[in-house]
């Protein structure tokens, strides 16, 4: 269920931090908001944002970019943020010389690893990988996740793997040839190898098939894993695993309103599930804000609007978001030109 809320605006067209208080929700907190990098730099298109924090204190983000979203000049870039600067955006080598997509950042402690898609088109996707070694700060080499794969696409798709407290690895994975179609990707070798689940089934009421990609995970309390989806059927949908993502159950709609653009969560320390998305059903994406669950996704309430226009045309899409303790960290795509970002400090009286 969804609570109407009265939302306090967010307007980050410069660099800043601001204080703010939910006048529904009651929930204080500051929010420092900018551009990783400013428009036309090294690409002129770019999109599909994954971020993470480092060990040593510093935020890492990579996208994708290009002259043209699918275009064989597309390649995978990132930036890192310390001492409030993001630096010059870099480029991943690589030696294919076709469109990259949809790069994915993780944490493996020692190694950041960014998974990306490879392919002329979504239907053609194969998963590559290269992995960021701390120390050195020097990239390994590129290799294919899964080798012989032809299914359009293995591992995470669009957001970051969950880690469970069992030490699984779980991708969120999703095929685009013929009907979309949401699976998982496991790993209990630390990201070495994987293994794909059955794909999780969607039905609506007259028992057609839904349509579903780009999952995005949360472990509760309990110890349950839990996954929402990107759908063509104008709700965001929800499955549920009881056996540590394994198996899952049948999909079904939750009350949040999905425009069939992308989504993503995270759990803070203190237990609550934080959703960032465009709360719109018709396909817009001109309103991207951050939504509140303190019950595991039962209810949610409205917190914070990250952008809005009143332009049916513009763009403000692809959230990736983290957590550092009870703070917030999100990236998102800014009208295809940039990637944007938003820190968001939790207040110490919140309960």
């Amino acid at each position: 269920m969804k609570k109407s809320l009265v939302l306090i605006v967010l307007f980050v067209a410069v660099c800043g931090c601001k204080k703010y208080e939910n006048e529904t929700s009651k929930i204080t907190y500051s929010i420092e908001a900018g551009q990783v990098f400013d428009k036309g730099v090294k690409t002129d298109m770019a999109h599909a944002s994954s971020v993470s924090l480092l060990p040593n204190g510093k935020l890492m983000c990579v996208w994708y970019g290009g002259s043209k979203e699918g275009h064989s000049d597309t390649r995978i870039w990132y930036s890192f943020y310390y001492q409030d600067i993001w630096e010059v955006p870099m480029q991943v080598a690589t030696v294919d010389n076709i469109a990259h997509w949809n790069p994915v950042l993780q944490d493996f402690g020692s190694f950041a690893r960014v998974f990306f898609k490879v392919g002329t088109d979504t239907k053609s996707w194969v998963t590559k990988y290269c992995d960021f070694d701390y120390s050195s700060e020097i990239w390994g080499e590129i290799k294919i996740l899964v080798e012989g794969d032809d299914t359009g696409g293995r591992g995470p798709v669009k957001n970051k793997c969950l880690v469970t407290s069992e030490g699984l690895v779980i991708a969120g994975a999703s095929t685009e040839q013929g009907r979309w179609k949401a699976f998982f990707d496991l790993s209990s070798d630390g990201g070495n190898t994987w293994e794909k689940t059955e794909y999780v089934v969607a039905k609506t009421e007259n028992g057609k098939d839904v349509e579903m990609i780009q999952p995005t995970l949360w472990q509760d309390k309990a110890g349950s894993i839990h996954a929402m989806f990107r759908t063509k059927n104008k709700f965001i949908y929800r499955s549920d695993s009881d056996d540590g993502g394994h198996s899952w159950s049948e999909a079904y709609p939750t009350s949040l309103p999905n425009n069939n653009s992308g989504i993503d969560c995270v759990t803070t320390d203190n237990g609550w599930l934080w959703l960032a998305y465009n709360p719109i059903a018709d396909g817009r994406r001109n309103r991207l804000i951050l939504s509140l669950s303190k019950d595991n996704g039962v209810h949610w309430e409205d917190v914070v609007i990250l952008e809005e226009s009143l332009n049916p045309f513009a763009e403000f899409s692809y959230p990736a978001i983290i957590a550092d303790g009870n703070d917030i960290i999100v990236t998102y795509t800014y009208k295809r030109e940039v990637i944007k970002y938003a820190v968001m400090h939790i207040g110490e009286d919140n309960d």
